[in-house]
């Protein structure tokens, strides 16, 4: 006698492998959590949300002020030229681009995804010398995020004049977080020429068009 070798139907049994995830679905989520299928359908709505609960967002389209690097800036440069940073001034690491601090207040604890960009000059002429006839290897400026002491995010940012972007991704406690963005450039070559023909310091690195975007979730 011939039988069928699936799905058959036998007494007391489910005639289809649907029937079964549709059950163990059900008992699932029993006994763990309610499954987003079976909540009422108005069972989330604004007045059932407090403020923040699910997501909060912070954003700034010119950070620090104006969008341009605040930390070290030396106006002696020439007029047509940035106030950007020089030798002179160049502490020769990483150094925070805003004076005043950026705090993310009222962070619950979960993930945090934060992004920031700007547009990079680079002075290339640093990174070979005036000794140097080739172009050698393009003068960079490293970027990375700092929250609350601890490197996030970094990466090879741009070189000569180019726009850059740093992503941060990152699971963090509850309580207001101290965020910095800072930069490195490359090191000056041992025959860097320090100022132009006028006697102006000739400019190393600048940041400007600087924005943040920050997306806290916590559920």
């Amino acid at each position: 006698m011939k039988r069928w070798t699936m799905f058959e139907a036998t007494s007391g049994a489910a005639v289809t492998p649907d029937e079964v995830n549709t059950e163990m679905r059900s008992q699932q989520s029993s006994a763990t959590s309610i499954d987003r299928a079976q909540l009422p359908a108005a069972f989330v709505s604004t007045p059932s949300l407090v403020t923040n609960a699910i997501q909060q967002v912070w954003a700034d389209a010119a950070f620090p002020a104006g969008g341009e690097q605040q930390a070290e800036r030396d106006s002696s440069t020439p007029s047509d030229a940035w106030i950007s940073s020089t030798i002179q001034v160049s502490s020769g690491s990483w150094f925070t681009v805003h004076s005043s601090p950026l705090v993310l207040s009222g962070f619950k604890g979960g993930n945090l995804f934060f992004e920031w960009s700007c547009n990079v000059y680079a002075n290339n002429i640093f990174a070979f010398g005036q000794n140097d006839g080739y172009p050698g290897s393009p003068n960079y400026a490293r970027l990375r995020v700092v929250i609350n002491g601890i490197v996030v995010a970094e990466r090879r940012g741009g070189h000569y004049t180019q726009a850059s972007r740093i992503i941060a991704n990152a699971d963090l406690p509850a309580g207001d977080l101290n965020v910095e963005l800072q930069v490195f450039f490359t090191p000056p070559s041992v025959d860097a020429a320090a100022t132009e023909n006028g006697g102006g310091r000739v400019g190393y690195g600048h940041l400007w068009k600087s924005r943040y975007l920050a997306i806290a979730r916590y559920r």
